[in-house]
């Protein structure tokens, strides 16, 4: 049926390889004729045609048709590239232009079944997909809760979750099949909460920003990914609520508008130095017998409260992930004694800087879709001092561990994977501490090059270069494999892939 938020009657929607398809299928229910298009001409006529035939969508290659198509408006998706060609066509036939974020918000706003449901969605550099759990959980105490997050879609209530679906992207241009999905299998939470790339849809009741910094150039360098966030923030529903961190609050409180609210938390300790008030303020305390705990204050409810923590991850690493959902949950009226609860259960998240033991081995798994370089680094620093450092208290002498790194991408499952080079730089630093190597991805074999030695007739390398001894696997599982088969009892494996799981 027509949809009031999406008011014209010929849409071209660009960019097939991230949600351009999906989106120009759900547009279809407005009434709308709708052209997807393939910007970077990677699809063959044939795959062209499935496509068609399979979301009921022309899809076209003609950078021409954008201005002889006579299209009320284009839908691209917020890192497009200026100077791609279809975007320069829209530009010259003076065509309209809104971002797959925002139309896909416009699409939930309009969906009826969304209410009476709350809309969460978490967007920030890092640190997203740990808030998304910890809240989540904190939430089904109260109330039902359907996620997704990089990790896939679950149902929470409880405390306790089961599966519905294994995951999918999280570009917005995906929600609104998430919510079929989701509506289709008789769910019907009290909340949603989404995972998002690079800023709000608009329709959210709260939008939690992890963190803005650091920033980094998107659109061909011609945007910042802090300027597509901020964007939607002044473009969100009235009275929506905000949820942010106090290092971003110099750059984010004049997007923020009268008719929004706005509740900051400092998990640094930067506005207690500045003398600043925020609403929940959390520190990271050690008592007795080296036992780690939070303390949590919230001067916006007045509590004070404090919860230990488990061993199994570093609590530095989801510092600001923990103090986003407490401040998002309290400003929900969740009890403490339940935050409370699941901060002391919790064992850090899949693939973000959680360590364990398996046959002996000891893994740091730091494998993930927003894995960096300085992540990176961080997780192999982490273990060296952990378990190397003789200071510490989980140094044991009677062990001689090897380290073994398993670094790079899945070029296959990321956008905008993990630097060679800045990889490089940190392997070449840790040269002395690294035992063995193993490099993922196409990208990363260049790095087995080395100089090599004459030794009679045979070319050999040098026994002591770490890149010319690295192994190496097309993934991540592929990767980890090949880490436990070289190593031994005791020995120390980091996983530091970019790579969805």
């Amino acid at each position: 049926m027509p949809n009031s938020e999406i008011p014209w009657g010929k849409i071209a929607v660009f960019d097939i390889n991230h949600g351009g398809l999906t989106i120009a299928k759900n547009l279809l229910k407005s009434e709308a004729a709708v052209t997807a298009f393939d910007v970077y001409e990677k699809a063959s006529p044939e795959k062209r045609a499935a496509y068609a035939a399979e979301y009921g969508v022309p899809v076209s290659n003609d950078p021409n048709e954008v201005a002889d198509g006579e299209y009320d408006i284009v839908c691209l998706p917020v890192h497009l590239d200026p100077e791609n060609i279809y975007y320069k066509k829209a530009v010259e036939a003076g065509l309209p232009m809104i971002t797959h974020h925002e139309i896909v918000g416009r699409m939930i706003r309009n969906d009826p079944r969304m209410r009476n449901i709350d809309l969460i969605e978490i967007t920030g550099v890092r640190g997203k997909t740990s808030t998304a759990v910890l809240l989540a959980q904190m939430l089904s105490f109260k109330s039902s809760v359907v996620l997704h997050t990089s990790e896939g879609m679950t149902y929470w209530k409880n405390g306790d979750f089961e599966r519905i679906e294994p995951g999918i992207s999280i570009t917005p241009a995906y929600i609104p099949d998430l919510l079929e999905t989701a509506f289709e299998r008789k769910y019907m939470p009290s909340t949603f909460i989404f995972e998002i790339s690079l800023g709000f849809t608009g329709a959210q009741d709260i939008g939690i920003l992890t963190e803005a910094r650091p920033d980094y150039r998107i659109a061909g360098g011609t945007l910042s990914s802090t300027d597509a966030k901020t964007k939607m923030i002044s473009r969100s529903k009235e009275g929506s609520l905000f949820v942010i961190n106090y290092e971003d609050l110099e750059i984010l409180k004049n997007y923020i508008r009268e008719d929004q609210e706005l509740v900051v938390f400092d998990d640094s300790g930067a506005a207690i130095e500045n003398n600043t008030p925020t609403d929940v303020y959390l520190n990271v305390v050690t008592g007795k017998g080296g036992v780690k705990a939070v303390e949590i204050e919230s001067s916006r409810t007045g509590i004070v409260f404090r919860a230990e923590i488990r061993g199994g991850y570093d609590i530095n690493a989801y510092k600001t992930a923990m103090t986003a959902a407490i401040a998002t949950a309290l400003e929900l009226d969740v009890p403490e004694t339940q935050v409370t609860e699941v901060i002391a259960h919790f064992e850090g998240v899949k693939g973000r800087m959680r360590t364990y033991e398996e046959d002996g081995r000891i893994i740091l798994d730091n494998a993930n879709s927003g894995l960096t370089a300085a992540s990176a680094e961080t997780s192999l620093k982490y273990v060296l001092e952990k378990y190397t450092d003789k200071k510490s208290p989980d140094y044991d002498p009677e062990i001689q561990r090897d380290v073994i790194l398993v670094i790079g991408e899945e070029n296959k499952t990321v956008c905008e994977g993990l630097d060679p080079a800045d990889a490089e730089k940190i392997i070449t630093a840790y040269r002395e501490e690294i035992q063995h190597l193993i490099l993922v991805g196409d990208r990363f074999k260049q790095f087995a090059k080395t100089e090599t030695v004459r030794s009679g007739e045979e070319t050999q390398k040098p026994e002591n270069d770490l890149f010319g001894r690295a192994l190496f696997a097309e993934n991540l599982k592929e990767g980890l494999q090949k880490a436990k088969d070289l190593s031994k009892e005791g020995d120390l494996i980091v996983a530091a892939v970019k790579c969805f799981r």
